[in-house]
């Protein structure tokens, strides 16, 4: 399994490509994803009108599903 720390943009009246960041973060501790995060939310506050932040948890590898937690939107 790996881990990610996925923001995405989102805006409905955008056509242009909207921005997304993906940061690996499976072997990471606690304490680098909680910084990662402060730093994300802080990040798509001052960029974005809408957004989403989520843990995205892939078992592609495994052939199965993947896991999504949403940790903060606007």
């Amino acid at each position: 399994m790996r881990r990610y720390l996925e923001l995405f943009e989102i805006s409905e009246t955008t056509p242009e490509e909207l921005d997304f960041i993906r940061i690996d973060i499976t072997e990471w501790s606690s304490r680098d994803i909680e910084e990662a995060l402060e730093l994300l939310v802080e990040h798509a506050e001052t960029s974005y009108e809408h957004y989403t932040i989520q843990i995205h948890e892939c078992y592609h590898e495994e052939d199965k599903p993947c896991t999504i937690v949403v940790l903060s939107s606007k």
